[in-house]
């Protein structure tokens, strides 16, 4: 398909007249012609003579350097792709850029991108980039030359690399004249992430400055920068080797030509006094002078008020320095990083101020003065949304209410009370008298949490784990024409983190009942069928047991790198209140593991595999617990699928009931691109992605043939599903619509499970589902 200009200026002109100026409109337009800018041809509007780049291609004689790490030094780009595949951008410039000129084309300009036109004097400069590349990675004798390919006003550029022989590190030195810092060099070239037969790598030198600068931070050297750390490498030995000279300047000694008298040797710091005010006012500082002060286990405590915004134990609990300690960088940045962790600060300050020296002071001290602004200490929240669930409507909504410093020591309670209605039209119950408006089924239940800044019950646990734990108190009243169902629960737990990366929950106590009360037909029907593993779903039953999950990342503060999430959880039912109650006797194990890959600036790619099976164990448990039972489909799931509708395996659904199984099994890849940045930091965002999995039954299940678990036919029997979405990105949190439709459906005959080849596509296919935040 081919439109015009004319066509297409006359859809522009028409839209501007409907569409106005506004965004929510905007967006919805360029949705709607995203058809066109996919369809024209990106070159149509390229001047004569000029030429689009489309293409940088890297071609080198070996792999040693990912190529991915060249990219940043080319100085010429192609425009923006959304999914790898669309120029988006150029496509809403070109249309910002044709027939007459108005505000909404001047706002398609804006949010578009320019044609990107070949420009030779650019890929010379990307080749200048790529030598100093190669240079800093012992490359030093590397040649670089360039080809460009033209087709069609399309400008390929091909980069040709020849590396040539590397350099490698030699021999290392490292010298001071400090007295003070030369009996450490011994241990800090011993302690040395460069390593004598390595490649050449300068990034490993910079490494290597910032390790030493943290090191003698961390031992004193409150003055200490990088910038007194100097490197000398000699390369002229003709062997492919490298020479490494590490110095360490003393003060004043690397600043051209200094008089002898003014250098002196570095000076480690020690902590005079340590003042913390906790009521300081930022937009006041003349009222937030402190009328208070009290001297707690060393510490100077000021206010200017006589209650305190945090108990004075606790504030100490927080703190990793104290008077006489030697400065240490790690134990102020964990001071900083704990405070800002009891959430009941809105700004934290820090402020160093050295102690002038005399005859009679003659130590290296300095004072600290730590302002802390408080931050609200109560809030509410209130969620409203509209539900689809396997086609039946609904409405449910949340208020709730946080208190974040209840007892005046960072305890954070909260308070929710949640509600829902939905429309079950296809039951099949006799006993449906009662509705409320249109709704026959509704929910209610109130929850309550408290939790604390330590570990109840244990003793001797690092304060640098950051220990929290948390009791939790809920109720939940459903009301059906199916049945009537009452779940209580209660919750002790523990969570640490052993390491900056690392999270462990341990629930020693959590305990849920499940009061059930079927409506007669209900009942009737589950009788015919006479399936023990589907009356025990609903059957009135009691869960007590021990959880364990535990999560790790690879994620740091440099996000530009690709990361990794890993999260598993363990939980064993023990059989308890057996004389009240039917107890729930299983063992459960699932993980979650993602990894997230960062194509370039504007694009990811995340791909997620999720497992899990559940072991019931004694007479009275012949499958997992409804409410602990893998379910698939849904907005975080196989979205091609409404929530729990999927599986078991290949049963064909025939009971209007939701589908859940004790296996799982789960996949998903995800495209992400950035469409649109917004002037207030909003964010349009596009995806496409493909989603597998299904959930099985340990045994065969009468009621729901082809559901039993078979290891040979899991790929057979998975749910496979693909969409696209968009994501409002308001960086507090996302809001998510997808649409998805089913690729293959394991409940179809096995040669027609493939859904297109065996029919039409129509808009009914697509599984719309609205969702916060990112499905994984």
């Amino acid at each position: 398909f081919k439109s015009s200009n004319y066509q297409i200026t006359c859809l522009l002109l028409a839209t501007d007249r409907i569409l106005g100026v506004q965004i929510k409109k905007k967006i919805f337009i360029i949705s709607l012609l995203s058809v066109f800018l996919f369809a024209c041809s990106p070159v149509r509007h390229i001047p004569e003579g000029e030429n689009l780049l489309v293409k940088n291609k890297i071609i080198t004689d070996t792999s040693i350097l990912v190529k991915e790490r060249f990219e940043k030094y080319l100085k010429q780009k192609p425009n923006r792709k959304i999914l790898g595949i669309f120029r988006f951008h150029l496509g809403v410039y070109n249309l910002g850029s044709i027939g007459k000129d108005s505000k909404f084309k001047s706002w398609l300009r804006g949010i578009g991108e320019e044609p990107v036109l070949l420009d030779s004097a650019l890929t010379v400069r990307s080749k200048e980039q790529f030598k100093l590349f190669l240079n800093k990675n012992g490359f030093f004798n590397a040649t670089i030359s360039d080809s460009i390919r033209i087709h069609k006003k399309k400008a390929t550029v091909e980069y040709y690399i020849r590396y040539g022989t590397a350099y490698t590190n030699r021999m290392l030195s490292y010298y001071t004249q400090d007295t003070g810092i030369s009996p450490l060099m011994s241990q800090c070239q011993k302690n040395s992430i460069l390593i004598p037969g390595e490649r050449y790598d300068e990034e490993i030198i910079e490494k290597e400055r910032e390790r030493l600068t943290s090191e003698l931070k961390d031992k004193g050297y409150y003055f200490f920068n990088r910038n007194y750390i100097t490197f000398q490498i000699d390369t002229t030995l003709g062997t492919h080797q490298a020479d490494i000279n590490l110095y360490i300047n003393r003060v004043n000694e690397n600043v051209g030509n200094p008089n002898a008298n003014d250098i002196t040797d570095h000076q480690t710091y020690k902590l005079r006094n340590v003042y913390v005010q906790t009521d300081y006012n930022p937009n006041d500082p003349i009222g937030s002078i402190p009328k208070d002060t009290t001297i707690y286990n060393g510490y100077y405590i000021l206010s200017n008020n006589k209650i305190r915004v945090i108990k004075d134990n606790v504030l100490v609990k927080n703190l990793y320095i104290k008077s006489g300690d030697l400065y240490l960088q790690r134990d102020l940045d964990m001071t900083y990083k704990r405070l800002q962790e009891l959430s009941i600060f809105k700004f934290i300050n820090l402020y160093f101020k050295e102690i002038p020296r005399d005859e009679n002071q003659k130590e290296y001290l300095l004072d600290l003065k730590i302002d802390l602004t408080p931050a609200n200490k109560q809030d509410f929240t209130q969620d409203i949304e509209f539900t689809n669930t396997g086609s039946n409507i609904g409405i449910a909504g949340s208020f709730g209410y946080r208190n974040k410093n209840t007892f005046r020591g960072a305890e954070v309670l909260e308070a929710k009370l949640k509600a829902g209605l939905e429309n079950i039209p296809n039951t099949k119950s006799l006993d449906e008298k009662k509705r409320l408006l249109v709704f026959n089924t509704y929910e209610i239940g109130p929850e309550v949490s408290l939790s604390f800044k330590k570990l109840l019950g244990l003793k001797n646990i690092s304060r640098y784990s950051n220990p929290k734990t948390t009791i939790t108190l809920g109720y939940n009243h459903q009301n059906s024409p199916d049945y009537v169902r009452s779940i209580s629960n209660f919750g002790f737990g523990w969570s640490l983190s052993p390491t900056s990366k690392q999270r462990l929950n341990i629930y020693p106590i959590e305990i849920n009942s499940v009061v059930v009360s079927l409506s007669p037909s209900f009942q009737k029907q589950l009788d015919d069928l006479n399936d023990q593993q589907l009356n025990y779903a609903y059957a009135t039953h009691i869960i007590s047991s021990l959880r364990v999950a535990w999560s790790t990342t690879s994620l740091s503060a440099n996000t530009k790198k690709d990361f990794v999430y890993f999260r598993a959880n363990f939980e064993f039912a023990y059989p308890a209140f057996s004389a009240t109650f039917k107890p729930s006797k299983f063992v459960k194990l699932d993980y979650d593991f993602s990894y997230y890959h960062k194509v370039n600036r504007y694009n990811n790619l995340i791909s997620r595999i999720a497992m899990g099976y559940g072991w019931p164990y004694g007479t009275n448990s012949p499958s997992l617990p409804f409410e602990k039972s893998f379910f698939a489909g849904g907005a975080n799931s196989v979205r091609a699928w409404y929530s729990r509708t999927l599986g078991p395996g290949s049963y064909k659904k025939s009971l209007d009931l939701e589908q859940s199984g004790d296996i799982k099994i789960e996949t998903n890849i995800e495209y992400r691109s950035e469409l649109v940045e917004f002037n207030n930091g909003i964010k349009l965002e596009g995806a496409a992605f493909i989603d597998a999995g299904n959930v099985w039954t340990p045994k065969e299940d009468k009621s729901r043939p082809g559901g039993k678990f078979e290891f040979q036919h899991i790929i057979r029997e998975m749910g496979v599903g693909a969409g696209l979405g968009l994501r409002f990105n308001f960086s507090f949190f996302i809001f998510r619509l997808d649409g998805a439709v089913k690729l293959r459906d394991p409940s179809f005959d096995e040669t027609k499970r493939w859904v297109y080849p065996n029919q039409k596509f129509v808009i009914g296919d697509v599984t719309p589902s609205l969702a916060i935040g990112y499905p994984f």
